[in-house]
C-alpha cells in the first residue's frame, strides 16, 4: 500500500508539472516495475501490452464512433438540430438555454466527445444567446454543463473506456446511459424553468417570432440524427451486431448522407479522419500508459490491499459507492477524466464486484461523476474547451462564477441515479442479444 501509494502521489506531482498524462502514468509504472520488481519484466510489459490492446479487433468501436461524431459535425448536422430546437423553445422565457439543452441531448445520440459538443455549440448558440441578453457567466456555464450529455448519452467514448479497462460489454453499457440522459435532460430544463421564475434577468425571452409551419417544417432536420441513432442503437439493442458494427455502420450512415447533400467534399472528409486517428491515438497512448501503471500497482500487491481496506471502513454496498463518489469527485477537480478513470478503475472495479454491486449500474455512476468532473474547476475539460471556442465573448473566470448551478443540478441527479438503480440497469437487462 505504501509503495503504491507513492506512486499515485508522484504521478499527480507529475500531472500538475505538466508532464504528458500517458508519459506520466507509463513512467511511474515502467520505472516501479523496473526497480522493484525487474527490468526485464517491466521490458517485456513495454514490448507486449501497447499490440495486444491495440490489435483487439472489439476496440475497433472507439474510432468508429469518434468518426462519426466528426463526419456529423464536418456535415453540419449539429446546426441543423440546434435550428429545430431554437424555432420550438427559443420563444420561452430561458428558452436560449432549453435550446442548448434540447440541442445538446440530441446531438449527443451521434457524437460521443463532450469537449466536440461543447466546442460545437458554443460557436453556435453562445452569440445568440449573448444577443437576447443573457447573463455571459450563466450562458458560457450552459454549454459547458450541456456539453457533459455526450458522456452519458450514446454512443459515449467514455463507456467504450469503462468497458474496455473492466471488460463489462460496452454494449449492454450504451444501451444503459439512455434513460439517465434523458433524465439528465430533463431534469435541466425544470432547473432552467425554476431559476427563470425566480430570477428572470437570468433567461429573458428572445422574441423568436416563428410560424408553426416554420416550426414542424424545421423538424424535417431530425431525420438524419434519429435515423442514426436508429441504426445504432436499435442494432445493439436487437443484437443484430455489436459495438464495434454498429459505430462502423453509424458512421457509414452519416457518410453517405453528408455526401448525397454535398456538404462534405474531400477536404472536409480528410479533416473528418485526421481528426478522428489523431483523437483515437492519443486516447489509446493514455490507456496503454494507464494500465502500464496498473499492472505496477497489481505487482507491488496495492490491488489486493487496497480492497481490504475499502471494505474495513463499509461493508454495505451503498457505502461503497458513497465512498467512491466522494473520491472520484474530489479527483475529477485534480486530473482528467480518461487519467482518472484508467489509473483507478483496476483497483476500484475489483472491490465493486466483491461487494456484488451490478458493473452496468456502478458504471453509469461513474460516467455521472466523469461528467461532473468535465465542468469542475480548476482542470475540467468543458471549461477550456468552452473558453476556447467562445474566446470573444467569456473567459474562463465568467465560466467558473457561473458553472456552480449546473455542477449542484448534476450531484441531485447522481443522488437520483444512486437511490433508484432501475433506471441504469432495466433497459440493458430487456437487450435480446
Amino acid at each position: 500500500m505504501l509503495v503504491g501509494s507513492a506512486a499515485i502521489l508522484i504521478m499527480i506531482v507529475l500531472l500538475a508539472l505538466g508532464v504528458p498524462v500517458a508519459v506520466a502514468m507509463a513512467g511511474v509504472g515502467f520505472l516501479g516495475m523496473g526497480l522493484i520488481v525487474s527490468w526485464s519484466t517491466a521490458l517485456s510489459q513495454i514490448q507486449s501490452l501497447p499490440y495486444h490492446l491495440t490489435a483487439e479487433y472489439g476496440f475497433a468501436v472507439m474510432p468508429m464512433f469518434i468518426l462519426m461524431g466528426s463526419l456529423a459535425v464536418t456535415a453540419g448536422i449539429a446546426e441543423e438540430i440546434y435550428d429545430v430546437a431554437y424555432k420550438w423553445l427559443g420563444r420561452l422565457r430561458g428558452g436560449m438555454y432549453l435550446t442548448t439543452i434540447a440541442g445538446q441531448a440530441a446531438f449527443g445520440g451521434i457524437s460521443g466527445s463532450t469537449v466536440v459538443d461543447a466546442t460545437v455549440f458554443t460557436r453556435t448558440a453562445l452569440p445568440h444567446m449573448l444577443r437576447y441578453g443573457y447573463p455571459k457567466t450563466y450562458a458560457g456555464a450552459c454549454m459547458v454543463a450541456t456539453g457533459s450529455f455526450a458522456a452519458m448519452i450514446p454512443p459515449s467514448i467514455t463507456m467504450v473506456i469503462y468497458g474496455i479497462i473492466t471488460e463489462v460489454s460496452i454494449g449492454r453499457m450504451l444501451i444503459a446511459g439512455i434513460i439517465p440522459g434523458l433524465v439528465s435532460a430533463a431534469f435541466y430544463a425544470v432547473g432552467v424553468i425554476i431559476a427563470v421564475r425566480i430570477w428572470p434577468h437570468v433567461g429573458p425571452p428572445a422574441r423568436v417570432r416563428v410560424s408553426w409551419a416554420e416550426r414542424f417544417a424545421a423538424v424535417r432536420g431530425l431525420w438524419v440524427m434519429l435515423l442514426i441513432f436508429a441504426i445504432v442503437m436499435g442494432g445493439l439493442y436487437a443484437g443484430i451486431f455489436p459495438p464495434s458494427g454498429a459505430g462502423a455502420a453509424g458512421a457509414f450512415g452519416v457518410l453517405v448522407v453528408a455526401l448525397a447533400r454535398r456538404r462534405l467534399g474531400w477536404q472536409g472528409l480528410w479533416e473528418a479522419a485526421r481528426t478522428s486517428a489523431g483523437i483515437t491515438c492519443v486516447i489509446f497512448v493514455i490507456i496503454i500508459g494507464g494500465l502500464l501503471f496498473s499492472r505496477f500497482l497489481v505487482m507491488v500487491g496495492f490491488i489486493d490491499s487496497f480492497g481490504p481496506l475499502v471494505l474495513s471502513i463499509t461493508h454495505t454496498p451503498l457505502g461503497i459507492i458513497l465512498l467512491f463518489s466522494l473520491m472520484y469527485l474530489i479527483l475529477g477537480c485534480l486530473i482528467d477524466t480518461t487519467s482518472m478513470m484508467i489509473v483507478t478503475l483496476p483497483f476500484v472495479y475489483p472491490v465493486v464486484k466483491q461487494a456484488g454491486i451490478d458493473g452496468i449500474w456502478f458504471g453509469i455512476l461513474l460516467v455521472k461523476l466523469v461528467e461532473i468532473a468535465t465542468m469542475t474547476p480548476p482542470v475540467g475539460l468543458n471549461l477550456f474547451a468552452v473558453a476556447a471556442a467562445g474566446k470573444e465573448h467569456v473567459t474562463l473566470d465568467d465560466l467558473i462564477r457561473g458553472i456552480w448551478p449546473y455542477i449542484l443540478m448534476e450531484l441531485v441527479i447522481l443522488a437520483v441515479l444512486i437511490a433508484f438503480p432501475a433506471l441504469s440497469t432495466w433497459l440493458p437487462s430487456q437487450m435480446l442479444g
